[in-house]
């Protein structure tokens, strides 16, 4: 009776161990596109390669913004996939030299991530490339970023502008993982998959060696 105690505990600990590794290895890979979907992605390379801006940084902030809904509305009247303010979108309208845009057009997903990617590089060039003082331009406005530049701490920020800056950094390394294919072409995807490999394995050897280890 106590040998096959021992047997069942084995198996049961066998399949919390495998069922670990299955979750750990292959979670991203299997769930990853339901988590973080990636949708307009020809626009995002588009404009992202327009401005000169990561497009895995791009989709983290459609993702964070709208959840890829071209038809999101905030309560502060933010519209597209990108959330883009009207008020601001007139502006940037009037940069890019359309003459006749309208406020509807923000719900059209070509413009939202053209508007958007203009306006996060421009704030890009005006706080040197600092992506997370960016983001607090972004989503709270110049005051906002200028306070988180000159303190780089997120308490003398409103607390919805510090979990934004935490939910799109997130998912911005969640795109960079999941699409390189898509967002930045065959030959940095390739590299980035054999360095994917590389880590995956070394973790699976360090898993074998210390079941080996315990069954010694």
């Amino acid at each position: 009776m106590q040998k096959r105690t021992k047997i069942i505990l084995g198996i049961i600990v066998g399949i919390i161990v495998i069922g670990g590794l299955v979750t750990y290895l292959f979670f991203p890979k299997i769930w990853g596109s339901i988590l973080y979907p990636l949708e307009y992605e020809e626009y995002i390379v588009k404009y992202s390669d327009e401005y000169d801006i990561d497009p895995a940084f791009v989709a983290a902030v459609i993702f964070s913004e709208s959840r890829f809904n071209p038809d999101a509305i905030s309560r502060a009247g933010a519209r597209g996939l990108m959330q883009v303010m009207p008020g601001t979108a007139r502006g940037i309208a009037n940069n890019l030299g359309i003459s006749d845009f309208n406020i509807s057009d923000l719900h059209d997903p070509e413009t939202s991530v053209k508007f958007g990617a203009w306006y996060l590089k421009d704030l890009l060039n005006r706080y040197n490339q600092d992506k997370e003082t960016a983001l607090a331009g972004y989503n709270g406005g110049p005051g906002v970023a200028n306070r988180y530049v000159v303190s780089r701490s997120t308490t003398v920020i409103p607390h919805e502008t510090a979990g934004y800056l935490k939910t799109v950094m997130g998912a911005y390394v969640k795109y960079q993982e999941l699409y390189p294919d898509q967002l930045y072409g065959e030959n940095i995807a390739e590299k980035m998959k054999i360095e994917q490999e590389k880590q995956e394995k070394s973790w699976w050897q360090k898993i074998v060696e210390s079941v080996k280890e315990m069954t010694q």
